[in-house]
């Protein structure tokens, strides 16, 4: 399919930063899942209102990852199609 040969990638390691937004990307993803279905509606107030703003924590985390992307740039390759 075309499109499919592009892609970026890290030259060397993946920075510090960048991977620490991803896991905290994937544990708010979980969380939101696991906090609609297994937390009680009458919990405490931080984490209700963690459950009412998780995907607006989502999209500045997704946000925050091209940013981190820019700011690496020198180390941030580019794959061409094969």
């Amino acid at each position: 399919m075309p499109g499919f040969g592009h892609r970026f990638y890290f030259v060397g390691k993946v920075p510090l930063p960048f991977f620490v937004l991803l896991c905290l990307l994937f544990l708010n993803t979980f969380l939101m899942f696991a906090g609609e279905y297994f937390l009680p509606k009458t919990t405490l107030v931080a984490l209700r209102w963690y459950q009412d703003n998780s995907i607006t924590i989502q999209f500045v985390l997704l946000a925050m990852m091209p940013a981190v992307v820019i700011i690496f740039r020198k180390r941030v390759r580019w794959s061409g199609q094969k």
